[in-house]
């Protein structure tokens, strides 16, 4: 029960990031923040393998929102349905860059202990 909390807590701040970075940071440092939360959730990751897993919901999840609140196009079912899946299949590319930054959160920790 406590790896759902977990990864339900890491998606949800990944929503309420990308809202907030929508809305108040405008422009190509949103990256910043994003990037500095991806590699603390890999740095206080318990394992390798929950860094990266939680890197990647927190990028998917982070992408999603920030796409989804941003779009301002045409409201038929169509436009919204392709939209969608747009959203969707490019917030696997967040998954994939929030991976990359749990691992290196946890590199982080790991190169520490040396």
């Amino acid at each position: 029960m406590k790896k759902i909390r977990e990864k339900l807590l890491v998606g949800i701040a990944g929503v309420l990031l990308g809202i907030i970075s929508y809305y108040l940071i405008n422009g190509w440092y949103n990256i910043i923040p994003w990037a500095i939360i991806a590699l603390a959730i890999g740095y206080f990751g318990k394992s390798r393998v929950n860094s990266i897993i939680n890197g990647a919901i927190f990028g998917y999840f982070l992408f999603l929102a920030y796409i989804f609140i941003g779009y301002q196009g045409k409201t038929d079912a169509d436009s919204v349905l392709k939209f969608m899946l747009f959203d969707f299949v490019f917030s696997l590319i967040g998954a994939v860059v929030g991976l990359a930054g749990g691992f290196g959160g946890f590199l982080m920790k790991k190169e520490e202990r040396k």
